[in-house]
């Protein structure tokens, strides 16, 4: 029996994100956000294969689970499909997912489904294909759709679409991400704005999810889901429709009772908390399992107690310490 890994808080530990490049095909502003300039951004800016496979061995036997790659832009990394087709053979990984934009989709659906990837999520922050080049730098809306749609074919599923709001830019295209439930089978799920822009302007970016269900209980009434999703959203679905709309409160409600993950950088760090700037260097690990298990063990620690994090969007965003941009942690 593998050992768990339990915080001092009781909570288990047996979700990994697992970061393989900080590198990407699109230039989103919220992911690049403060990455110019930063102390944190030189140096090591992908795992190789083999750091990819220890660190997941390593996880595996501590208890843990799932396991989500992501980026930067995941599919990107050159040995992508063998990372996966290796990750996929480890004892004791339940569940392996990626996180993407979607935009290489298309052509890599079917190959990521053979090697073994169960399913993805999707970032798309729009569906105005003026409103999606201006988010992400230049992308083209077309080839993320075609992406997705290329996914559902190749059973990747559920596929998950994340959709982060932020005020007067993709706000009134909420009821739009809303009506795509009532007829294909996704989980649409609405994530509040964190403060990578900076916790001195957030307010103007921040939009509340209590609005998103005003939205949706316009559209038609919502049916709450139960069970255990293995994540921060809560899910509902529009009366009679195949698909789900979920809702990650990252400000207004915090879901630090329930974390259940650790995440690991490009840079082979490990971060137990997205808000704090704690992190362990994962580097002398490699050379040796036991070492590395213990960066782990040790990361436990760092968990910040669940009591002592605010709920008030206002009071939350003060306890923002990380350093480095969301590209360079990994989403």
């Amino acid at each position: 029996m593998p050992e768990k890994l339990i915080d001092p808080y009781g909570r288990v530990i047996n979700y990994l994100r697992l970061s393989v490049t900080e590198h990407c095909n699109l230039n989103c502003v919220y992911c690049r956000a403060g990455q110019e300039g930063s102390q944190v951004a030189i140096g090591k800016k992908f795992l190789t294969m083999e750091e990819c496979i220890a660190i997941a061995e390593a996880a595996a036997e501590l208890g843990m689970t799932r396991i989500r790659l992501t980026g930067g832009e995941p599919l990107v990394h050159p040995d992508i499909l063998e990372i996966i087709s290796r990750l996929s053979r480890i004892s004791g990984i339940k569940d392996l997912s990626l996180s993407t934009n979607a935009v290489l989709l298309e052509s890599m659906a079917f190959k990521l489904a053979k090697a073994g990837l169960k399913r993805i999520n999707v970032s798309l922050d729009s569906l105005d294909e003026n409103n999606y080049r201006r988010i992400t730098g230049g992308g083209e809306l077309s080839r993320t759709l075609k992406g997705i749609e290329k996914a559902l074919q190749a059973g990747l599923i559920p596929v998950k679409i994340n959709v982060v709001l932020y005020k007067g830019i993709n706000d009134h295209e909420i009821g739009k991400f809303i009506e795509r439930t009532l007829t294909e089978e996704l989980d649409v799920r609405f994530i509040e704005y964190m403060p990578f822009l900076g916790i001195d302007n957030w307010q103007q970016h921040y939009f509340s999810l209590d609005k998103v269900r005003e939205t949706a209980t316009t559209i038609a009434p919502l049916v709450p889901i139960r069970g255990d999703h293995g994540g921060p959203a809560k899910y509902y679905r529009l009366e009679g429709a195949p698909g789900k709309i979920g809702f990650i409160p990252t400000l207004s409600r915090h879901i630090c009772s329930v974390c259940n993950r650790f995440r690991v950088t490009p840079a082979a760090t490990l971060k137990p908390c997205l808000f704090s700037a704690d992190e362990i260097d994962l580097t002398p690990g490699f050379s040796d399992k036991e070492i590395l298990k213990e960066k782990f063990r040790e990361a436990l620690k760092l968990k910040p107690d669940p009591k002592k994090v605010y709920s008030s969007p206002h009071e939350r965003v003060k306890q923002f310490q990380t350093k480095r941009s969301m590209t360079q942690i990994g989403g």
